[in-house]
């Protein structure tokens, strides 16, 4: 099945994280086969395919990292201690090897003895830099779909999420209807 993946929360960590859609409410798992995983790590750049093949047990670590992350993450939204078992899974990640440059042919091209892994370790030390001073604070979770993202915006007060869902604008013009309906107008075109 043909997944579709977004990467706008500003944080491939927090892009993994996503690939739970509408988290708490009406889910939508987009990793639920080996297939799925290989495609969201090409789409997210971190997979050169066909490097290696993708297992059940990648598709399984992916799925404990991505939970642990979202774990975490949650935790600092609502300014509680990260939990301690989702910050092992992170750091365990972190620790495994990452790509290495290499010159072929005259040019650099990136190896690992387990890409999938070495995949896993950058994503993890993108979470790692989230849940650290200063980006912690700007951690945020969209009210319309529970999307995980960065806020990068100055003043530091983004509230929606950049979703295909577009959930700041469907909110907006929700409540547009609601003072246009208040004030006795039609809230049409």
């Amino acid at each position: 099945m043909l997944r579709q993946f977004e990467f706008k929360s500003g944080s491939p960590a927090l892009d993994l994280a996503d690939t739970v859609s509408g988290r708490g409410r009406s889910e939508v798992d987009l990793l639920t086969e080996a297939a799925d995983l290989a495609s969201w790590l090409e789409a997210a750049s971190f997979y050169p395919a066909p490097q290696a093949a993708i297992t059940a047990a990648n598709l399984r670590s992916a799925v404990e990292l991505r939970a642990a992350i979202a774990e975490c993450v949650e935790a600092a939204i609502s300014v509680r201690k990260l939990p301690s078992k989702a910050v092992e899974v992170i750091n365990a990640a972190a620790a495994r090897p990452v790509f290495r440059p290499q010159l072929v042919d005259g040019a650099v091209e990136l190896t690992a003895a387990d890409p999938v892994s070495s995949a896993f370790s950058l994503i993890a030390e993108d979470a790692i830099k989230l849940l650290t001073a200063p980006t912690i604070q700007r951690l945020r979770a969209c009210p319309g779909c529970n999307m995980l993202f960065v806020d990068r915006s100055r003043p530091g007060r983004r509230r929606w999420c950049s979703s295909s869902s577009g959930c700041g604008n469907r909110a907006k013009v929700s409540n547009f209807r609601k003072r246009a309906e208040r004030k006795g107008q039609p809230h049409g075109r």
